[in-house]
């Protein structure tokens, strides 16, 4: 059976990881093929892990490193894994199917796919029967693709909530892009769609599913509401994907036009932004000044830069082996 490493990346969210790591030593995965791997980028509470770790028993590993950012967190995670399979998760998910790493694993029994896309479920939201028409389309059908579909398909596109991804295969792609600020929006889409143009389709799972609680403080992603005006980090992260996706192939030139609509409507033309016109203006100039710095950053880009820079620092703090 292959080995698994999971990866939870975290920040200030002490109480919502507690209860993700207990619903993960629920499963009936046997304990000894898995493991948990947590880099936390705050001040860690070594003590109150120690008290959890009789009643988790399972294998698990906390690294610390002090500079926020999901994709560096990540790609710590890849480096430090002992798995065949990583699986990529939020630090605030329900997870109440106790064969739910046993549905990620069973996809892998087929040699040629990369990864599996788990379904993603919000709070009191039940699973889609249907997805839009669009979401069919080759290229940019993953932009309109329902994570709570309830049928499994193939997908070029997950999100770093619920995917289990081929250890090698992610490395020998660069892993994640630590250009994406803190927790930027893209940034699963950037690695996801390096991935499957090198070695082939996800497998969309719903069987893997998980409920998403999206936990109001803390997180990777929470630096500012995604919502009105967003943060700058989320606006360069989505200009600096479409830009270095253009760059690379990833993203082809005949459907930048998707991609631009799907920016200007998330950016610009969201509702509370229409409540409040002068958000939207605001909204616009910020948009344009960070399309600046995002095609600088990508002008600047590297191959084969290194999954963690030199310059970065993290430390294991807490191992527990079963």
């Amino acid at each position: 059976m292959k080995k698994l490493s999971i990866i939870i990346p975290t920040l200030r969210r002490k109480e919502v990881l507690f209860n993700t790591i207990t619903d993960l030593s629920r499963q009936s995965l046997s304990k000894n093929v898995w493991e948990v791997i947590v880099v936390i980028q705050d001040k860690p509470d070594i003590n109150e892990f120690k008290k959890r770790l009789n009643t988790w028993n399972i294998n698990i590993r906390l690294f610390y490193c002090s500079k926020p950012n999901a994709s560096l967190a990540r790609n710590i995670g890849l480096i430090e894994s002992k798995g065949d399979i990583v699986l990529f998760i939020d630090d605030d998910l329900q997870i109440t199917n106790p064969n739910y790493l046993k549905n990620h694993l069973a996809n892998f029994k087929q040699d040629k796919i990369p990864g599996v896309y788990g379904q993603v479920l919000d709070p009191g939201v039940p699973p889609r029967e249907s997805r839009h028409k669009w979401s069919y389309k080759k290229n940019v059908g993953w932009l309109f693709f329902p994570p709570n579909f309830n049928k499994k398909c193939e997908v070029p596109n997950g999100t770093s909530a619920n995917l289990s991804v081929k250890r090698d295969a992610s490395i020998n792609i660069g892993g994640m892009d630590i250009n994406f600020e803190k927790g930027a929006h893209r940034e699963e889409s950037d690695f996801c769609l390096r991935l499957t143009k090198e070695y082939g389709m996800l497998v969309f799972d719903p069987a893997a599913s998980v409920v998403h609680l999206g936990a109001a403080t803390g997180g990777c992603r929470n630096w500012g509401r995604n919502e009105g005006v967003h943060p700058v980090h989320h606006v360069f992260g989505e200009w600096y994907f479409i830009l270095k996706g253009l760059k690379i192939g990833t993203i082809k030139w005949c459907d930048l036009p998707f991609h631009l609509g799907v920016l200007f409507l998330r950016q610009i033309w969201n509702q509370p932004n229409k409540q409040h016109p002068s958000s939207m203006i605001k909204a616009l100039g910020r948009s344009i000044s960070v399309f600046f710095s995002a095609f600088r950053k990508v002008l600047k880009l590297k191959e084969n830069t290194p999954l963690v820079p030199s310059t970065v620092k993290y430390d294991l703090i807490l191992t527990h082996e079963l």
